[in-house]
């Protein structure tokens, strides 16, 4: 593998693990993996698993190196992943600035709470000028060795380098759209994640295949009256980032659409204890701040990422957003 570029992967969950596992299993890339979790870490050397976030059939090859010490993960590679939660960006960016790295390649789909600033923005305060890119679309981390065809977007204002990253992900079952837009990619996945706990709500306690078609369709429409006036282009929300992220996402096995039905039985008080005890991050959860915050500066209408901010930061009645989230359906 000596003749391969180096990417680093900085988070062991499920994505980070998956996309080591394609990368290294494809003999993509040399790969090497950090965690700041040292038992997982030490663990996963044994055994090439990670038994804490992923299969146990997705096992990596003996050449991936596993470590937690960042500065040899990190320097001298040629891609950085930065595979962890959108609020702990800011903090990464600023443990690997006094490395070298050619880019940035980022999955968080969220947004920073206290600025409301997409992850990529959040990036370029800390490091500057440097290339970076974003992989988005459905999560296929934990089911990566049963290789089903999947499509994912690819975003970067990197024309060449876009072409290059694009080759390296690529394999016989996964697609890589790519795009210049940077920003409307990003947006629409902190913006899914919010609005498929509205999705989840709005099904109360049952999936909906019509109902959740037309907020399917909602979802989108305010993702683009956002994104207009911020710059992003319309067509990014009608593909694998937007759209195709909430088709995919708006089902049981998603976490923030599933604190969506949560919602209807337990409350909001309730479900906030459970996620503390069980250590769980819902990225929708904290991105539903910021969004509603950017949406506010914004001076722009958003009915679904207000009814889910009320529902969760205001403590409104699930069921009366579930109601009103309904009723968008039916007035358009």
């Amino acid at each position: 593998m000596a003749n391969k570029k180096t990417v680093s992967i900085l988070g062991a969950g499920a994505m980070g693990w998956g996309i080591a596992h394609i990368l290294s299993t494809y003999q993509k890339a040399e790969v090497k993996v950090w965690d700041r979790d040292s038992q997982l870490i030490n663990e996963a050397k044994k055994t090439r698993q990670n038994l804490k976030h992923s299969d146990p059939a997705i096992t990596l090859p003996r050449e991936v190196l596993l470590s937690d010490n960042l500065e040899e993960i990190t320097n001298g590679s040629y891609l950085t992943l930065l595979a962890v939660p959108s609020f702990a960006v800011r903090e990464m960016c600023q443990k690997i600035s006094g490395f070298t790295f050619s880019a940035l390649l980022m999955i968080s789909k969220g947004m920073e709470k206290n600025t409301s600033l997409l992850p990529f923005q959040v990036a370029e305060e800390v490091l500057g000028k440097i290339d970076i890119l974003h992989l988005t679309g459905a999560g296929y981390g934990k089911k990566v060795h049963k290789k089903i065809p999947a499509t994912e977007a690819l975003a970067c204002r990197n024309e060449n380098l876009l072409k290059e990253i694009k080759s390296l992900f690529e394999t016989d079952w996964l697609a890589i759209k790519t795009s210049t837009d940077l920003l409307g990619t990003q947006l629409a996945g902190a913006l899914k994640n919010v609005m498929v706990i509205g999705i989840g709500l709005a099904e109360t306690g049952k999936e909906n295949p019509a109902l959740k078609n037309k907020l399917i369709e909602e979802c989108v429409k305010e993702m683009i009256l956002l994104g207009k006036i911020m710059g992003a282009d319309e067509k990014t929300f009608w593909g694998p980032a937007g759209m195709g992220d909430l088709e995919i996402s708006a089902d049981s096995l998603s976490r923030n659409y599933r604190l969506g039905q949560s919602l209807i039985g337990k409350g909001i008080d309730k479900v906030q204890e459970e996620l503390k005890e069980k250590g769980i991050t819902i990225e929708g959860f904290h991105t539903a701040w910021a969004a509603y915050q950017l949406v506010k500066n914004k001076n722009v209408r958003l009915p679904i990422i207000e009814e889910i901010y009320g529902v969760i930061y205001e403590k409104k009645s699930p069921r009366a957003s579930a109601e009103k989230l309904k009723k968008l359906t039916e007035q358009n």
